[in-house]
């Protein structure tokens, strides 16, 4: 059974009775990283069709993302003042090399020499890897 309806601003309302015009639908097409698929509805030659826009994510995050990568290259003085901008400790990096920077329960640390992180390994705990700021 087709489904029929009209365009009601950006929404389409569909139609109980048979009335209105085709509704078609399509795919959602794949975004790769840095965006975002919005689906919309457009009228087009006796039917309202579902199109699809890929838009970059917000000014937002696109914001945050780079001041987290900026936050990674500043002295640890200024570090300090901006601590959710650095990245946070966890058991799932490949990796820590020698002088990363992370937080780990409100406070910065300094990796002192590369390694792979595990449970036993973390921060506070491990001064032989890790190096209050």
């Amino acid at each position: 059974m087709a489904l029929t309806g009209a365009l009601v601003g950006p929404a389409v309302r569909l139609s109980t009775d048979g009335g209105g015009v085709p509704v078609i639908a399509s795919d959602e097409p794949e975004a790769p990283d840095g965006f975002r698929v919005v689906p919309s509805f457009e009228e087009r030659e006796g039917c309202i069709e579902q199109v699809w826009s890929i838009v970059p994510d917000g000014a937002r995050m696109d914001a945050v993302t780079l001041a987290s990568m900026l936050a990674a290259s500043v002295p640890d003085g200024i570090a300090l003042k901006v601590p959710q901008l650095i990245r946070s400790w966890y058991v799932g990096e490949a990796l820590y090399s020698a002088l990363d920077r992370v937080s780990w329960r409100g406070d910065l640390y300094r990796c002192l020499q590369t390694h792979a992180p595990r449970v036993g390994l973390e921060p506070d705990t491990a001064t032989h890897l890790w190096e209050r700021i």
